[in-house]
């Protein structure tokens, strides 16, 4: 934490960009968790729906869940280091409308990380239709 508190105050971070960002980072985590849930749900669902059950019993769905939570969570890490790019790129481009950029990036960077949950069912789907002819 020392780290961040010493680029905070060296410039990497400008002004209340750190505050600001931090605001608004528990309701980018649970958005992204609700959607690593809706993802894995219909992932689940587009299998069952093409006769292919994911499970043979509940202690597998259990094991799959937790294991994938478990990634999904290293995901989330990831998504986290990335998140911190919007204060940073805030504090070196310095925009007039900081106003406009926060809300902008914080838009792109939240449907950018919601596409990574996205993409299970996606590549779910696909495969499915690839292996039903």
């Amino acid at each position: 934490m020392a780290s961040l508190d010493s680029a905070r105050q060296g410039g990497l971070f400008s002004g209340d960009a750190w505050d600001w960002w931090q605001a608004r980072r528990l309701r980018y985590n649970l958005t992204l968790a609700a959607g690593g849930w809706v993802g894995y749900a219909l992932a689940v669902g587009l299998n069952y729906a093409f006769g292919h059950p994911v499970w043979k019993d509940w202690r597998g769905g259990l094991g799959m869940t937790i294991f994938l939570g478990t990634v999904f969570l290293v995901v989330m890490g990831f998504a986290n280091v990335f998140y911190l790019l919007g204060p940073g790129l805030e504090g070196s481009v310095k925009p007039g409308d900081v106003e406009r950029y926060r809300k902008t990036a914080f838009s792109m960077g939240l449907w950018g990380s919601l596409a990574v949950p996205a993409l299970f069912p996606l590549v779910q789907l696909a495969m499915l239709i690839a292996h039903s002819k």
